[in-house]
């Protein structure tokens, strides 16, 4: 679809919203704003903005959330200033450019404030900044575990001394500072880079506009739409790789037919896959083995993407120079992120599994760890998702609850937008109940956390994305866990005051 209809086409967001998306993007030092500046795609966005010569601003409605703070301050660092979502902005900044996402809904007071500058949609500004920023496009697509290949290619291709701009949807605990939130990075800011890696969403089709020179597909399952038309979008997708393209094995459906054999799929039966203290080891698909810190079978799998697209990319490189630069990854914050201490009696982990494949891999990821029973918190992320995936997420969850697991649900978190808020938390539960699946709807954190005591459980996994709050939360209950030794921190019978 060509770029100047793929925003605006019936069934994206454009349409829903009565906005109209432009395709001529002004080129730097002109002022863009972007509405809803404190997501994580937005927040990546803003970064390369800047690095690229704009000025830049933007408003977001959590401007004085506590737990955002950390983000806001680095982002005011890097030469970015933020006004609050009320229409102050616009007339304040004067800018030559607007910059949404699908999550902005109707009647947004920035764009009220300002109705005649131009609007862009993110995915739009991002392909215009990867063309126009020189170096070799790496693109990661799939349903699950994008983030964590993208921040893993990135971290890689750093350690191997290229030069890389990397637009991640996970801040990286690598590239995070005080003054760096973990989700850009760019190697040089005088020289261009050899490759921009970026993570790309397929959830309003805003793949459809991006043809990068290597690209790959994780996997597909249950999220945003069918499985079918997921199959069509990422086909297309890697067709349009221009130099080479990686997809599962285990997915044959993705097969492109082209006699080059530019697009291949690449193996996903993670060969020689044993799990460690301090991480796990893996065989990849030419014979060298990998060591890493990253947890889980799923993350063999995601490992040998990573070295696959590596290998496309660097055909000059050796395999065995390619597996200890990956060696060095540290991983992505949120992604099954440990945050109790050694000493604890129970490990706590937050993780941004949100959809079932995720949800299910991190459960497995834990009992393999950490052993069972488990005490599970799940805050879903939308109410058209939780709808869309509930059948799907009671599958996954019959297959990895055992006896003893406690999964609970928390309210759906409402990020903004135009919805139905429905189906809820409870209701969702219920039906579970019903059909077999152990699982409880909890109307509060502090009754989560109420519940978690009260058990005998091996590992507390805290799951869920976008809201920031969630992991602070989660590391409120791991400072909690700890035994009351020297007179610090707390039992954790002591929980149950958290909220």
């Amino acid at each position: 679809m060509p770029l100047n209809n793929l925003y605006n086409s019936p069934t994206d967001m454009a349409d829903t919203h009565a906005i109209h998306f432009s395709t001529d993007f002004p080129s730097a030092p002109a002022k863009v704003f972007l509405v809803g500046i404190g997501g994580i795609g937005m927040s990546g966005l803003a970064q390369f903005l800047r690095h690229q010569g704009y000025e830049v601003a933007g408003s977001d409605r959590g401007l004085l959330d506590s737990s955002r703070q950390g983000l806001f301050n680095a982002l005011r660092a890097a030469g970015i200033t933020l006004y609050p979502q009320d229409g102050s902005g616009p007339v304040e900044f004067r800018p030559d450019a607007f910059v949404f996402t699908t999550a902005i809904e109707p009647g947004n007071p920035d764009q009220l404030a300002d109705p005649g500058t131009p609007v862009f949609h993110r995915a739009f500004v991002l392909s215009h900044l990867c063309t126009k920023c020189g170096g070799r496009l790496i693109g990661v697509a799939g349903t699950c575990g994008k983030t964590s290949v993208t921040g893993w290619i990135g971290s890689a291709l750093n350690a191997l001394g290229r030069r890389i701009v990397l637009v991640d949807g996970g801040y990286l605990q690598e590239f995070e500072s005080s003054a760096r939130p973990g989700n850009f990075f760019a190697s040089s800011q005088d020289a261009p880079p050899e490759f921009v890696v970026v993570e790309i969403d397929e959830s309003d089709h805003s793949i459809n506009g991006f043809s990068p020179d290597y690209g790959v597909v994780l996997n597909v399952g249950d999220d945003h739409y069918g499985t079918e038309e997921l199959i069509r979008v990422f086909r297309s997708f890697l067709s349009r790789c221009r130099s080479g393209a990686a997809y599962p094995s285990d997915v044959p459906q993705l097969a492109v037919e082209e006699p080059s054999g530019r697009v291949a799929p690449y193996d996903c039966s993670a060969r020689g896959y044993a799990p460690m203290r301090d991480g796990m080891r893996f065989v990849s698909s030419d014979g060298i083995q990998i060591l890493s810190t990253q947890s889980g079978l799923h993350n063999a799998w995601n490992g040998e993407a990573t070295y696959r697209i590596l290998r496309l990319a660097l055909p000059g490189e050796s395999p065995e120079r390619i597996a200890e630069a990956m060696s060095r990854f540290r991983g992505v914050l949120q992604r099954f992120e440990l945050l109790s201490a050694p000493s604890s009696p129970v490990a706590v982990v937050n993780d941004y599994a949100h959809n079932p494949e995720k949800i299910a891999a991190s459960i497995q990821c834990a009992r393999e760890r950490f052993g069972s029973p488990l005490g599970i918190v799940f805050q879903p992320h939308g109410f058209g998702a939780l709808r869309f995936m509930e059948e799907a997420l009671a599958e996954h969850l019959r297959r990895s609850l055992e006896p003893g697991d406690l999964f609970m649900m928390l309210p759906v978190y409402y990020a903004g937008g135009t919805v139905t808020f429905s189906p809820t938390s409870e209701e969702v539960a219920g039906r579970f109940a019903e059909s077999g699946v152990e699982a409880a709807a909890v109307p509060s954190r502090r009754e989560a956390a109420q519940r978690l005591a009260n058990g005998d459980y091996k590992a507390w996994l805290v799951l869920g994305a976008r809201d920031a709050s969630l992991r602070e939360w989660t590391i409120q209950l791991a400072a909690a866990s700890q035994p009351p030794a020297a007179g610090q921190g707390a039992s954790a019978r002591e929980i149950s005051g958290l909220s």
